[in-house]
């Protein structure tokens, strides 16, 4: 005699991959962002997914950007931050470059559009 029921799935595997998603933006940075030596600028970029994403900060060329000391900041929840500084040091490859966020988790990746910063 055979069974007409279906076999017994965990839920787990009822869940499978559903529930599992590449990286989204949920706030993309601007393409610009203009900001004078004395207020600094903060930069945001936030995304989800799932697992949750790991954001981070590259340069124009793909290294990942780390924290200047008074300088830079990558903050964990996605904030660039460029802080203010003295006029005598503008460094061009901080205060006027290009920057992109990145955005990463184990079912894809992407990549902002490119963030001119400029000190004025």
């Amino acid at each position: 005699m055979t069974s007409s029921l279906a076999p017994f799935k965990s839920s787990n595997q009822l869940k499978g991959d559903s529930d599992l998603r590449g990286p989204g933006f949920l706030m993309e940075p601007p393409s610009r962002v203009e900001f004078s030596n004395s207020s600094g600028a903060w930069v945001d970029c936030s995304a989800s997914g799932s697992p949750t994403p790991h954001l981070e900060w590259t340069t124009a060329e793909g290294s990942t950007l780390g924290d200047v000391p008074g300088v830079r900041r990558v903050m964990r929840n996605g904030t660039l931050a460029l802080l203010p500084f003295s006029a005598d040091a503008f460094r061009q490859d901080i205060h006027s470059t290009v920057y992109r966020c990145t955005a990463t988790n184990t079912h894809g990746r992407i990549i902002s559009r490119d963030v001119q910063v400029r000190a004025g």
